[in-house]
């Protein structure tokens, strides 16, 4: 279907040439899926959106090499002709749904575009396409849901528009770009068999690029490794994943969790950290044009009791919309619970005010998935850190230096890096950034909120390492909320299951994997990619 030779792209910046790709050669069969593995900036995603004719020119470049799709080399198109063959025989999912999709178009208006545009059809033959297609991707009551807005959408049911929208218009090759990245294992699954369900219906040809070895074992054909804009290794996943060659290959399969908590925490019958009692956090909605508009009331925290000791690791899962976040931004007094008790200490968080308040809050902070949007962009990393110093006047001025040089050798970043932006960073050094933020108070705990969701698994397995010696060295106690079950067991004394709200399971980790209770935990556990079992 789609045969690249010798692809070489290059981006030029004030600091010279930067050759993303080199000489990349791959073949796509009908009806197979190729996947394409490797860290950020490997590659994967210039090397599938330069055939496309996707990449900014300037400052990207197209070096020398072919893709040839149907007798045609796509690299030679022109922009009208590329456009004829791009969204009608080539189509491309995006790693980033609420990104790509117009925030200010109904979901149908915009699937419905992507149709008329490639088909001479009316809109009402484009309306029927477009309720088949949001079926076909299993949401339900499509005719309705295609006049929602995507903000309306959960992250999966958003991804599900993604691959909707790709596919409405039939096309013979489809470009994957991180599709299940940040998804729960679950949706994660579902995502899946419906592209190898459609797959096999349509005998279509997919590449499938992801940083998660695990996921593309389970779904492709071929399996393509890059590195620096380099292929290093190429294979059938079975091969590749039990005889790995390249060095490169073997630490990105030796950087999935697969094992439990390298040490074991000594237990203390001291009284808990923290005690949550019959916690219930609330949100009011509205619903239908403003004229008849209705309110309801959705009960994302319904009774929780949970205990946390000192020194303890307590990993919260479950799926999106399970109510996992909105539990620790209620301990954490993000989001105001409407009834129970958080005891921290002894102390009800929930009764402070004010100035009691934020003396308190020098002794929990908070870890949030994405570093970017966390991170003040018009502050250095150096007045990030200094910040919380400040503000809870924990050391005098004369210090900072010394103690945010500290905080920096204790995530591993180097010390002249302080005077740099957050944009400056890579994802895993911004979320070092964030962790050190967190410790810069010596907080007693911690709530991580999905800290390494999208990260590479080598990064994620960095964090992941950093996090159990900062625990270890300063005994910290964390609320480790995660989607996923293999991360939570390396790290985790104790896993809570959440679904819908409430509580359903609690138990040592190790116990839970092996002989879970509730049939929701199973569900969860089965939905592990098998590498990462």
């Amino acid at each position: 279907m789609l045969q690249v030779n010798d692809l070489s792209v290059s981006f030029h910046s004030r600091l010279g040439q930067n050759r993303a790709v080199e000489n990349v050669t791959f073949e796509l069969k009908k009806g197979q899926t190729l996947g394409i593995v490797g860290e950020s900036g490997s590659g994967k995603s210039v090397t599938c959106y330069s055939i496309l004719g996707l990449i900014p020119s300037p400052p990207g470049h197209i070096d020398h090499g072919e893709a040839l799709f149907e007798g045609q080399d796509l690299l030679k198109l022109g922009t009208a002709e590329l456009r004829a063959i791009r969204g009608a025989k080539i189509s491309m999912i995006f790693q980033d749904p609420m990104t790509s999709l117009n925030p200010f178009m109904r979901i149908g208006d915009q699937i419905q575009e992507s149709i008329r545009l490639h088909e001479d059809i009316s809109r009402e033959e484009a309306q029927k396409r477009c309720v088949q297609a949001l079926e076909e991707v299993g949401i339900t009551n499509a005719a309705y849901r295609m006049k929602s807005y995507p903000h309306e959408f959960s992250g999966g049911m958003r991804q599900r528009v993604m691959i909707a929208m790709a596919l409405a218009t039939q096309p013979d090759v489809l470009i994957a770009d991180e599709p299940t990245t940040a998804l729960d294992v679950t949706i994660q699954a579902q995502i899946l068999r419906l592209l190898q369900k459609i797959q096999r219906e349509r005998e279509l040809s997919i590449i499938f690029i992801s940083h998660d070895l695990a996921v593309v074992r389970d779904i492709a054909n071929d399996v393509l490794v890059m590195k620096d804009g380099v292929v290093v290794e190429r294979g059938a996943p079975a091969a590749l994943f039990e005889s790995p060659s390249h060095p490169y290959t073997k630490k990105l399969i030796d950087a999935i969790p697969r094992d439990a908590k390298p040490w074991a925490r000594e237990h203390s019958d001291d009284a808990p950290l923290l005690s949550v009692r019959k916690l219930n956090t609330r949100f009011l909605t509205r619903q239908g044009p403003f004229w008849k508009r209705s309110h309801g009331e959705v009960h994302a925290v319904r009774d929780i009791s949970l205990d946390i000791q000192k020194g303890e690791i307590l990993g919260l899962v479950g799926e999106s919309g399970s109510g996992k976040s909105t539990f620790g931004r209620s301990v954490m007094r993000l989001v105001q619970a409407q009834s129970g008790e958080v005891l921290f200490e002894g102390q009800n968080l929930l009764a402070l005010e004010g100035n009691a308040l934020k003396t308190a809050r020098r002794d929990f902070q908070m870890i949030f998935q994405d570093p970017y949007a966390s991170l003040n962009p018009r502050m250095t990393v150096f007045e990030t850190l200094a910040e919380p110093l400040k503000l809870h006047r924990i050391v005098s001025s004369a210090e900072f230096t010394g103690r945010v040089n500290a905080l920096m050798d204790e995530v591993g970043l180097p010390r002249s890096a302080t005077r740099k932006y957050p944009h400056e960073f890579s994802g895993g050094q911004r979320q070092r950034i964030a962790i050190a933020r967190a410790i810069a108070s010596r907080p007693k705990l911690i709530v991580a909120d999905e800290p390494v969701s999208a990260l590479d698994v080598t990064i994620q397995a960095q964090i992941l390492k950093l996090l159990l010696e900062l625990s270890k060295e300063h005994n910290l106690t964390m609320l480790f909320i995660s989607h996923d079950m293999s991360v939570v067991r390396y790290l985790c004394d104790r896993v809570a299951v959440m679904q819908a709200g409430e509580l359903v399971e609690v138990g040592a980790t190790e116990s839970l994997f092996q002989s879970p209770q509730h049939d929701y935990t199973r569900s969860l556990l089965a939905a592990i990619p098998k590498a990462a079992h």
